[in-house]
């Protein structure tokens, strides 16, 4: 039995349009990079940011879940901890870093930012 063509072409931008969003290398690069946001934390050098943030960011795409009440376009306070529990966490936080301005980024949206 053949595919319709409709049907096939419809797979084909899914895998398209799937493959197109930030990543983890991505989103970790432009917080962490000197040539992008340059975001600094004490006693750290770049690589560990980087290194941190991949690990957390992959480990958050390995857990299936829910949103729950996060939402990282609401700005966190410094005394507060946030983290990626899930897939659709990790999802819209990479979507977050990509779409906020730099300054933005370190004044507390988009958390968690190690």
């Amino acid at each position: 039995m053949r595919m319709p063509l409709v049907l096939v072409a419809a797979l084909g931008l899914l895998t398209v349009a799937t493959a197109c969003g930030p990543t983890c290398q991505a989103t970790c690069d432009r917080l962490y990079t000197e040539s992008e946001c340059g975001i600094q934390r004490a006693g750290r050098t770049v690589d560990e940011l980087i290194g941190y943030c991949m690990g957390e960011c992959e480990a958050a795409l390995n857990e299936p879940g829910e949103l729950g009440d996060y939402d990282p376009y609401e700005r966190s306070g410094s005394g507060v901890s946030v983290t990626l529990g899930n897939e659709k966490q990790a999802a819209v936080w990479m979507e977050c870093v990509a779409a906020q301005d730099c300054s933005r980024l370190e004044d507390g949206y988009c958390a968690p930012i190690w």
